[in-house]
């Protein structure tokens, strides 16, 4: 068995290539540049690249149902859909690589759980905020044109005009600091300890189907309990986007809501490890037999 820090390295005979593609060197992905280093640091990109396509689905519905107001009703029930199947589509890219935690809340609390290295942490934390970061420039590229049309070019975090909840979350007005912290948290809790079910073989574990079954919950989060704060659930999926909206909108991102952003950034983290605290404590499924 290899030790933790090494990872073995496939090579060309690895691979089954139909024989003519295999005939051209450009199929043989170990001749590609810097295959080494790509395949020594694949959980990280596979990270980086989770986060973005989730962000870039989640925000991207958000500024879609702000630039395009004929479906106006149903606009939250198209957003917490978007969400949904944003995340199951970004856990099909990477779930199978890293797994799947796209969000710095899992990776610490699975960390601190211990079912998931330590060593780990820094790296599939950055790879999370920079996925979210470049997903929202992204993400800005494409609405560009729909951002100068709504508001003539002059970006307002909030009003009528306002395009900052496009980003990230903010309280909705008359929610307080103590319960904006205690749904956030409730929230998180619900989602990594329901995770927790659906991946437990000693249940009924939803195999070959996690990532739609973990989009199902975060639309469910959305819909039934997350609409106060907007359900952050995720410090990347956050902190990401409202770093980047500070090019449009200055410090407001951060000051706004008698600065605010420290909730989402740090009561995911409580939650998390408040979910999967509960699970382990309360629920106890018969163990698996031995095999022989």
């Amino acid at each position: 068995m290899l030790p933790e820090h090494e990872i073995a390295i496939p090579q060309a005979a690895d691979f089954e290539l139909p024989e003519v593609l295999a005939l051209h060197p450009m199929y043989d992905p170990t001749n590609w540049p810097l295959y080494d280093l790509r395949y020594r640091f694949r959980d990280y990109f596979a990270e980086f690249w989770g986060t973005f396509i989730l962000i870039l689905f989640g925000d991207g519905v958000v500024a879609t149902v702000t630039f395009n107001t004929t479906n106006a009703p149903s606009a939250y029930l198209a957003i917490t859909f978007g969400w949904g199947v944003g995340l199951a589509m970004a856990l099909y890219c990477c779930m199978g690589i890293s797994g799947g935690h796209l969000n710095p809340a899992v990776t610490f609390a699975n960390a601190l759980f211990g079912k998931f290295s330590w060593r780990k942490v820094p790296g599939y934390m950055l790879a999370q905020f920079l996925g979210a970061f470049v997903a929202a420039a992204t993400l800005y590229g494409i609405f560009h044109d729909q951002f100068d049309q709504f508001d003539g070019g002059h970006r307002q975090l909030m009003g009528p005009q306002g395009t900052g909840g496009i980003w990230c979350t903010y309280a909705k007005p008359g929610n307080g600091k103590f319960f904006s912290v205690f749904s956030e948290v409730v929230n998180t809790a619900l989602l990594l300890f329901v995770i927790y079910s659906i991946g437990d073989d000693r249940l009924t574990p939803a195999k070959h189907h996690l990532p739609i079954a973990i989009g199902l919950l975060v639309f469910a989060i959305g819909t039934c309990t997350g609409w106060v704060t907007g359900y952050a659930i995720n410090p990347a999926r956050d902190f990401g986007p409202r770093v980047f909206s500070t090019i449009l909108y200055g410090s407001d991102p951060f000051t706004f809501g008698g600065h605010y952003f420290w909730v989402p950034l740090t009561m995911p983290f409580v939650g998390a490890c408040l979910g999967i605290f509960v699970y382990q404590f309360f629920i106890l499924p018969e163990p698996k037999p031995k095999k022989d």
